[in-house]
C-alpha cells in the first residue's frame, strides 16, 4: 500500500535531517534523527528546495511514489528551484496536504497539460504576493544569521576547549616544578633537622666529649668509632691499641694542657679516666639473658612477586628487619609489605636496608613511625639517597589518594609525610661494608657491596654459628655507575642464601649488545647537527638514568643529553658519593646538563636536537608525561623505554601499540596523541640473569637456597633446574637450620 503525502513527505524530511547529521557539522554528536526533523522542519524544507544534489537524490529515492501524490511534493522534489522553493514554504504548514491522500488523476482529456496546471495553480498565490516574499527573505537572512552565529560559538568552543588544555598543560608544568623545589627544600630542612639533632646529642653525650678529650691529648695514637654508631664487633676493639699511660706525652691542646697543670692532674690520669669511659671492661662472668639465638627468616613481602620486599630474621628473642618495601598498583595505604603484621607483632632490635629503591626501602619512614628509636643500618651511599627518595613518594602519596579507591569510599590516608621522613632520616646508622656491627650479644651484621646501583648490599646475618645470607638486588656484572658483586668470604658456607630471581626466567643477558643498541638507535635518531631529532628515554630515576647518562657521555660525546625529574637530584648525588672514591662518577658537565627548575617550557620549545632522560620509567607520571607529548607525534624523534614495563603502565600500551605496522594513535594522561615517532625498548638490566645467579649460588655454596623477589612461574623453573644441579631449594615460607 503506497504511502499518503504527508507520511511521504515526513520521510523525506527525515532523510533531508539524516543527510544533515552525517555532515562534519555534527561529528561525533549522538542526535536522533526524528527529533531532530520534528524540531527542524521547516528549515530542512528550505535546504531540500535549495541544494539542488540534496533534492535529485530524494527524487531518486522517492521516484515510484511521486507519481500518486500531492502536486506540492512532487514540485518540491523537482527540477526547478523556484518551483521547490514555493512549495517549501508552502509545505511548512502540513495541513497544506492533509486533506487529499493522492493526487487526483488527470482526465484523459486534460493529460499532462493538467497536471502543469494544477502546479501552476500551487504556485500562482505565492509568486504573486509580496509579502511572502519579503516573509521568505527575512526567514532566508535570520537563517543565515543563526548559521553564522552557530558557526561563531563553534570556533569560540574549539579555541576555549584548546586554551583550557593548554592551561592543564600549563598547570602540570607548574605542579611538576613545585614539586621539585619542595623535594629539594624538603632535603634541606631533613639536613639542617639532622644537623641540629647530631649537635644536640653531642652537647649532652658524654662519650663524645671524652672523645674530643682524647683527641685532645693524644691527636695523632687514638682513632675512634664515628659518635653516636651502634655497638660494633668486640674484635674490633680487642685490636685497637692505645699507648699506655705511663708513656703518654704531655696534652696537645694547650688549652688542656694548661687546665691539667692547674688542677694538678697528669695527662696519663685523664687518659686513663677517658679508656674506662671509651671502653669499659667487660663484666666479669656476663651471662646472656633470653632465648637461645637460633636463627630462622621469613618472607614478609616480595616472596613470589616483585615489590614490597621485607624479611624478618629472628635469632632468639632479637628481631631483625632486612628491607621494607612498597608494592605498586596498590592503595597507599595497603602498598607496604604484605604480611607487616607478623613484624609488628614484636620489637625491632633493627631494620637493615639493602639499596634506596622504594620496592626495599619506601615503607621504612612508616616504620620508624612505630618503632623510634630502632636504628636503620645501610651503607653510606644508601643512607645520602634515602631522604630524597622518601620526600618524593611524600609527593607521590598526595597525587594518589583516590587511586584504587572505590567511588563511594573515602580517600586513603597516606603512610607517612614529611614529618615522619625527618625522623626517618635521623634513625639511619652508617656502616661501610665489610665492617661487622653487633645488634645484640652475639647477633651481629655484615654489609657487602651487591652491584645493582650505587650504595646497594647484601647482608650476612650472624648468630652463633648460624648464618643467613641475603643478596637484596643483586647483579654480578659491572655496570659505568658502579661494579659487580663480590661474594664476601663471611657469605660462603652460609647456611641459607636468599638471593633475588627478577631475571631468573632469562637464560642469557648481553650487556654489550644492548649497550651498542641503544647507542646506534640514538646516534641513528640524532644525526648530525643540521638535521638531528630528539630522543626520549623514560627511566628510573635511581641507578638507570644515571648509568643511561654516563653510557651517552662516554659513547656519544657530542650528542646534547638533558636529565630531568627526580634523576637530576640523584645524579648529584652520585657525583657527591663518589667524588672521594677510587671510581668518581662525572656525569655533569660537557654536553650533559639538568633541566633547571622553570625551564622545562622553553625548552620544550628549543630543544630540537639531542636526548632527554627523565623519569618516570613507565609513564606513568613525572616530566616523562610532558616530554612525550612533544615527542611522539614527531617524526624525526624516537621514544626508547628503558627495562621493565609493568603490564598496566602506559609505556606497556605504548610498545604494544608499537608493534602495529599502521600509524596508532595513543592516549596518553588523557590526551589522545598521534604516534608518529620511533618507539621501541632496549634493556640496560642492573639485575644477575640466570647464568650470573647460578654463578652466585655456586660460589657462595649455601647449604639451602631460597628464591625471592621474581615471578612465581618461572622461580619454579629455576628451582627445578638448581634441584636438577644438586642444590637445595627452601620455600618461600618461614625458614629454620636444618637439623
Amino acid at each position: 500500500m503506497s504511502r499518503t503525502a504527508p507520511q511521504l513527505l515526513e520521510a523525506i524530511v527525515l532523510d533531508a535531517a539524516c543527510a544533515v547529521l552525517k555532515s562534519p557539522a555534527y561529528a561525533g554528536q549522538q542526535i536522533d534523527p526524528r527529533a531532530f526533523a520534528q524540531a527542524n522542519r521547516a528549515t530542512l524544507l528550505e535546504l531540500v528546495a535549495r541544494a539542488s544534489t540534496l533534492r535529485a537524490e530524494l527524487a531518486q529515492t522517492y521516484r515510484d511514489e511521486l507519481g500518486e501524490t500531492h502536486p506540492r511534493v512532487v514540485a518540491l522534489l523537482g527540477d526547478s528551484a523556484t518551483d521547490s522553493a514555493t512549495a517549501a514554504a508552502a509545505l511548512r504548514d502540513p495541513r497544506a496536504i492533509r486533506a487529499r491522500r493522492g493526487r487526483a488523476k488527470p482526465s484523459s482529456k486534460a493529460g499532462a497539460d493538467g497536471e502543469q496546471s494544477a502546479i501552476a495553480d500551487e504556485r500562482r498565490p505565492a509568486t504573486q504576493d509580496p509579502a511572502t516574499a519579503r516573509r521568505l527573505e527575512r526567514y532566508e537572512r535570520r537563517l543565515t544569521e543563526i548559521r553564522t552565529a552557530r558557526d561563531r560559538a563553534r570556533a569560540q568552543r574549539d579555541y576555549a576547549r584548546a586554551e583550557t588544555d593548554e592551561l592543564r598543560r600549563d598547570l602540570e608544568r607548574a605542579e611538576e616544578d613545585r614539586d621539585e623545589s619542595l623535594a629539594v627544600i624538603d632535603g634541606l630542612r631533613a639536613e639542617l633537622a639532622a644537623e641540629r639533632d647530631r649537635v644536640a646529642e653531642l652537647a649532652t653525650d658524654v662519650l663524645a666529649a671524652a672523645a674530643v678529650l682524647k683527641a685532645a691529648i693524644l691527636p695523632p695514637l687514638t682513632t675512634l668509632p664515628p659518635v653516636g654508631d651502634i655497638d660494633v664487633d668486640p674484635r674490633e676493639r680487642e685490636a685497637a691499641v692505645d699507648t699506655p699511660p705511663a708513656e703518654a706525652a704531655p696534652a696537645a691542646d694547650p688549652m688542656v694542657a694548661a687546665a691539667l697543670t692547674c688542677a694538678e692532674v697528669s695527662p696519663d690520669v685523664l687518659l686513663s679516666v677517658l679508656n674506662a669511659l671509651l671502653e669499659p671492661p667487660e663484666p666479669v662472668n656476663r651471662v646472656s639473658v633470653g632465648e637461645p639465638r637460633e636463627i630462622a627468616l621469613t618472607p614478609l613481602g616480595g616472596g613470589t612477586d616483585i615489590g614490597g620486599s621485607c624479611m624478618l630474621v629472628t635469632a632468639g628473642d632479637v628481631r631483625i628487619l632486612i628491607d621494607a618495601g612498597m608494592r605498586v598498583n596498590k592503595r597507599i595505604d595497603q602498598a607496604g609489605p604484605e604480611d607487616i603484621d607478623v613484624a609488628l607483632a614484636g620489637p625491632l632490635a633493627a631494620i637493615v636496608i639493602t639499596h634506596a629503591h622504594n620496592d626495599h626501602a619506601g615503607y621504612v619512614p612508616a616504620l620508624t613511625a612505630i618503632y623510634p628509636t630502632v636504628p636503620v643500618i645501610c651503607t653510606p651511599e644508601t643512607a645520602a639517597i634515602l631522604p630524597t627518595m622518601w620526600s618524593d613518594s611524600v609527593r607521590v602519596f598526595d597525587r594518589s589518594r583516590g587511586n584504587h579507591v572505590g567511588s563511594d569510599e573515602p580517600l586513603a590516608e597516606p603512610p607517612y609525610g614529611d614529618a615522619q621522613v625527618h625522623a626517618a632520616q635521623r634513625r639511619i646508622k652508617e656502616v661501610q661494608c665489610g665492617r661487622v656491627v653487633e645488634i645484640a650479644a652475639g647477633v651481629t651484621v655484615t654489609l657487602f657491596p651487591a652491584g645493582h646501583i650505587l650504595g646497594a648490599a647484601g647482608v650476612v646475618v650472624c648468630a652463633g654459628p648460624n648464618r643467613v645470607t641475603v643478596t637484596g638486588d643483586v647483579s654480578d656484572l659491572a655496570q659505568i655507575s658502579v661494579p659487580g658483586l663480590v661474594v664476601p668470604d663471611a657469605a660462603r658456607g652460609s647456611d641459607l642464601l636468599v638471593i633475588e630471581s627478577t631475571y631468573c626466567g632469562q637464560h642469557s643477558s648481553n650487556r654489550e649488545a644492548e649497550v651498542e643498541k641503544f647507542v646506534r638507535m640514538v646516534s641513528e635518531t640524532v644525526g648530525d647537527p643540521a638535521n638531528g631529532g630528539r630522543v626520549l628515554v623514560p627511566a628510573f630515576a635511581l641507578g638507570r638514568a644515571q648509568e643511561v647518562a654516563l653510557t651517552l657521555r662516554n659513547r656519544l660525546p657530542d650528542v646534547p643529553v638533558l636529565i630531568d625529574g627526580m634523576a637530576k637530584d640523584i645524579a648529584r648525588i652520585y657525583e657527591e658519593q663518589t667524588a672521594r672514591s677510587a671510581r668518581p662518577l662525572k656525569i655533569y658537565g660537557d654536553q650533559v646538563s639538568a633541566v633547571q627548575p622553570g625551564a622545562r617550557e622553553q625548552l620544550l620549545r628549543t630543544f630540537r636536537r639531542g636526548v632527554i632522560v627523565t623519569t618516570s620509567g613507565m609513564l606513568t607520571a613525572g616530566p616523562a608525561v610532558t616530554w612525550a607529548r612533544s615527542i611522539l607525534p614527531d617524526p624525526n624523534a624516537a621514544l626508547l623505554l628503558a627495562g621493565y614495563q609493568d603490564e598496566e603502565s602506559p609505556g606497556f600500551e605504548l610498545l604494544e601499540l608499537a608493534k602495529a605496522t599502521r600509524r596508532a594513535t595513543f592516549v596518553l594522561d588523557r590526551e589522545e596523541l598521534v604516534v608518529n615517532a620511533r618507539v621501541t625498548k632496549f634493556g640496560l638490566s642492573a639485575h644477575a640473569d640466570r647464568r650470573g645467579l647460578s654463578s652466585i649460588i655456586t660460589e657462595v655454596g649455601a647449604t639451602e637456597v631460597m628464591l625471592v623477589h621474581g615471578v612465581a612461574s618461572k622461580q619454579r623453573d629455576f628451582a627445578d633446574n638448581l634441584t636438577r644441579r644438586g642444590f637445595r631449594v627452601a620455600s618461600t615460607d618461614r625458614w629454620q637450620p636444618i637439623s
